[in-house]
């Protein structure tokens, strides 16, 4: 019986990001980056983010901190894993390729490759909370 409720978890657990990007997408996210430290590039990044993932699989990145416009490019999402592409003359000009997870209501990002230190600092900073 154990091992039927340990299956059955791991199973709900690895079908809850495709019965996601099946009903329209990850959805809008947001998160707080503050300090002095090195990964808010000593507070110069500090501010509420938002991101919108609400594409099933591919759409334009809307990247924002306090409102304004602050990232773009496009997105690829296959399984759990987002493949981002920046938009021309972006402060990040090389494709970035992260893991994701995303557990209720927050999102996190994990790198497999991304040469941007700000974008890699602003997307791993903290969990992302849904707020929409």
């Amino acid at each position: 019986m154990k091992r039927l409720v340990t299956l059955t978890a791991t199973l709900l657990a690895l079908t809850a990001v495709p019965l996601a990007l099946a009903s329209g997408g990850l959805g809008k996210f947001k998160t707080t980056l503050t300090g002095n430290g090195p990964n808010t590039e000593h507070g110069q990044l500090d501010g509420t983010w938002t991101i919108d993932l609400s594409n099933p699989t591919s759409g334009h990145l809307n990247l924002t901190v306090n409102g304004e416009q602050k990232g773009g490019g496009k997105y690829l999402i296959s399984g759990s894993t987002i493949t981002l592409t920046p938009k021309h003359r972006g402060k990040c000009t090389t494709k970035a390729t992260y893991t994701f997870t995303r557990t209720g209501n927050r999102l996190t990002f994990t790198p497999l490759r991304d040469t941007c230190a700000v974008r890699r600092d602003v997307l791993t900073f903290g969990p992302w909370k849904q707020t929409g």
